[in-house]
């Protein structure tokens, strides 16, 4: 691996994977080896040589905090989709490492407002389409938001879709930053039966300046950890809850 690092500078798991002929579960392993060995970098979906990393993020990179949590989060995920299926990938960091692990193979359709994931799904997915609103960036994840991106929603049914959000709050239910973001939040209960939200466990007890949905409207969710509270909740209202430690 350590050669293969030398010879492309940086790479994607899913590169590595097919080179080494070895899963992505051993190939993170190796990585956050040679990571601890101050030989690379990880960065979202793969990894980079420490001497070609650069001091700072430009403007144009994507800045994604809790990675190996969200990648953990992102491996169960995946999982969950079936061969064939068409499934909505929401805004957020979270939703664009699910979009990396996306292949040919899948034979998926999508349904997005995240215009930063197009140039991930448009080789590997079967159909691709990409609901309008106003054009927004945060974190360098560039999306689309407003009530003409809920209108987008008619018509359209999907077998799961995946979101994330802000915070997580058992006073305040679930928040986002964005007053437009409401929009895309209810409209997914019109779109799909089967509602998975990703959260890494930094969004517990943390509020948005904008709520979207109670604890109890997302059927699945998937988190790396989670506060006994949370768990009698959603225990409690027989949602199914996936733990990737």
């Amino acid at each position: 691996m350590k050669q293969i690092l030398k010879n492309k500078k940086k790479i994607d798991i899913n590169s590595l994977t097919e080179i080494l002929g070895v899963s992505d579960v051993t190939v993170r392993k190796d990585l956050d080896k040679l990571q601890d060995e101050g030989f690379l970098e990880k960065i979202h979906g793969g990894a980079v040589l420490i001497e070609t990393k650069k001091n700072k993020f430009s403007s144009e990179e994507i800045s994604i905090s809790n990675l190996d949590q969200k990648e953990k989060i992102v491996e169960t995920a995946y999982k969950t989709i079936q061969k064939g299926e068409s499934i909505f990938i929401g805004s957020g960091t979270t939703c664009y490492l699910l979009a990396q692990r996306i292949k040919k193979e899948d034979e998926i359709s999508v349904v997005t407002n995240n215009i930063s994931i197009l140039d991930l799904l448009l080789p590997n997915c079967k159909n691709v389409i990409l609901i309008g609103g106003e054009v927004i960036c945060q974190n360098g994840i560039k999306f689309t938001l407003g009530k003409k991106t809920s209108n987008t929603f008619e018509g359209i049914y999907v077998n799961r879709a995946f979101t994330s959000v802000t915070g997580v709050d058992l006073n305040a239910g679930l928040t986002v930053t964005k007053e437009f973001s409401a929009y895309i939040y209810r409209g997914i209960s019109d779109i799909t039966n089967n509602w998975t939200l990703m959260i890494d466990d930094s969004k517990y007890n943390k509020i948005g300046l904008v709520y979207v949905a109670s604890l109890d409207s997302p059927d699945c969710i998937i988190t790396n950890k989670i506060d006994k509270q949370y768990k009698e909740i959603f225990d409690k209202k027989e949602k199914r809850l996936l733990i990737c430690e």
